[in-house]
């Protein structure tokens, strides 16, 4: 590949320089190099048209690594982006990651469903606040995935009670299918 000059030419800015830095980095998923970068317009460029952007690249950084801890970090960062910038023409997509790191830490349909239930919260937030999003059928069919999880999870456990005979759990268990 072409290799980057290792400091920002004449005519380029530095906030641009750093911004590009960083999404060549999150292409080569290079997660913590891309972090480091986006960071730096962050806390160094507080005037900068970029910063708002650099902000949700952290952000997506952490969810590119995956991970349980990242996922939190991940979820914090988007939660501050919708603090600090509520107005942003990408408050959306912020909605969106936010329900995403509850999404990625979904559990399979037998175990504990907190995290799948706060990820449909956080989808349905999505669709309250922005309902003329252009990102919305793509956030539908995550939100679609979560409450099947959760369909599937209550099933399970009316099947277990029905099984136990133990026919008033099952019955509200079902009727929540």
């Amino acid at each position: 590949g072409v290799k980057l000059p290792d400091t920002p030419t004449a005519n380029t800015p530095a906030d641009e320089f750093l911004f590009k830095r960083a999404g060549d980095s999150m292409m080569r998923q290079r997660w913590a190099d891309a972090r480091k970068y986006y960071q730096q317009i962050v806390d160094n460029y507080p005037q900068s048209a970029l910063r708002p952007d650099a902000k949700l690249g952290v952000g997506d950084s952490y969810l590119g690594e995956s991970g349980e801890a990242n996922f939190v970090l991940a979820e914090n960062e988007f939660k501050e982006f919708i603090t600090f910038y509520p107005t942003s023409m990408r408050v959306d997509y912020a909605q969106y990651r936010l329900a995403m790191s509850h999404f990625m830490r979904m559990r399979a349909p037998e175990r504990d469903q907190t995290e799948t239930i706060a990820a449909v919260r956080e989808f349905e937030v999505f669709f309250n606040r922005y309902p003329n999003s252009k990102i919305t059928s793509e956030v539908r069919e995550k939100w679609r995935v979560g409450r099947n999880r959760l369909s599937e999870a209550s099933y399970r456990v009316g099947l277990y009670y029905y099984r136990a005979r133990w026919y008033p759990g099952a019955i509200d268990r079902f009727k929540a299918v």
